[in-house]
């Protein structure tokens, strides 16, 4: 369980790394944003390899639960594809940035070992939550294409400023299957 103080350190380092990676976040900005001394955001994380590690697991944990059951028997392969796409959505929605992990797996050669090792986790992780949901589907879909499809959407999204290609990418992937 995380301290307050713990989860104002991850919120915002979850927000720099999402716009700009792991480069982006250093403990004195940490400190400076929540107005603390950047002795204390070590206190709670002693390294940055420490701190980035936390915030990538934290953030797989909740996209994946997020996205809720991969199987429910009411619903179809394209709900659970609109589901997974929803949360694509709010991803981006969330200041107009992106996958935390997209964009640390575009730089996993010069990330922490550990970090890398949580971004190969959540890809693993959605790729099955993916494989479960299409299960039934009519047209296979392969799990890499739909994230494939919806991160390239996403980088794109946020390149310009325009949400449409996510929306884009949804009803071409639900019209797939």
């Amino acid at each position: 369980m995380s301290s307050d103080r713990e989860t104002q350190i991850l919120d915002f380092a979850e927000r720099a790394m999402r716009k700009g990676g792991l480069d982006s976040v250093s403990f004195r900005d940490v400190a400076a944003a929540i107005g603390i001394k950047s002795a204390s955001v070590h206190y709670h994380f002693p390294t940055k390899a420490d701190l980035a590690e936390r915030v990538t697991q934290r953030y797989a944990e909740r996209f994946i639960a997020g996205l809720g059951a991969p199987d429910l028997p009411d619903e179809t392969p394209a709900a659970r594809l609109n589901r997974l796409a929803d949360a694509y959505q709010a991803a981006y929605a969330l200041e107009e940035s992106t996958c935390l992990c997209m964009v640390l797996g575009s730089v996993a050669a010069n990330i922490p070992g550990a970090t890398s090792d949580q971004v190969r986790h959540f890809y693993d992780q959605l790729g099955q939550w993916i494989a479960a949901a299409l299960k039934g589907s009519a047209t296979p879909v392969s799990p890499a294409l739909v994230i494939a499809t919806l991160q390239g959407a996403m980088a794109l999204a946020v390149a310009t400023g325009d949400p449409t290609p996510l929306g884009d990418a949804r009803d071409h992937l639900v019209s797939t299957v």
